[in-house]
């Protein structure tokens, strides 16, 4: 059972719900059925570690709103700001244009404008404590128990 990669999926898609409830913006914009598959291909203890990682992010570096730290892919590629290698092997930046990318269109940049068109700030709807939240969601819902992440 790839629990972890559930997870995992189940992180992306309810922020991509989130996502349209907020500024309205198509949930495939952020997360697609081919994201969810390769998520879900993913090597069982790689995913126990991004989820590991993701949470961390969350309760201990208080991540909040849409960034690097609470992106299932970045933390899957290990992905670091000035280090952009991590997006060479990046699928989901194949699929949706990489993030930091000022010459090509992508979904992170139209997500982002989005907020602005509707006079919103990402961290108002997407705070740590959001984060917490649905991470007790998912690991309740998916019986995932603190010693199972080490």
């Amino acid at each position: 059972m790839k629990r972890f990669n559930r997870a995992l999926a189940q992180f992306m898609t309810i922020k991509a719900i989130r996502l349209n409830e907020v500024i309205n913006v198509a949930e495939q914009l952020y997360f697609t059925d081919d994201d969810r598959d390769e998520i879900l291909s993913w090597d069982r203890t790689r995913a126990r570690q991004t989820w590991r990682r993701l949470k961390n992010n969350v309760f201990r570096r208080k991540a909040s709103g849409i960034n690097p730290a609470l992106c299932t892919f970045c933390v899957y590629h290990n992905f670091r700001h000035f280090k952009r290698s991590a997006c060479k092997g990046c699928d989901y930046g194949k699929r949706h244009g990489l993030c930091g990318s000022k010459s090509k269109p992508n979904d992170y940049a139209t997500i982002m404008k989005s907020f602005g068109y509707a006079g919103e700030n990402p961290l108002r709807f997407f705070t740590d404590s959001y984060y917490r939240r649905l991470i007790s969601i998912i690991e309740k819902d998916l019986h995932i128990y603190w010693w199972m992440l080490w």
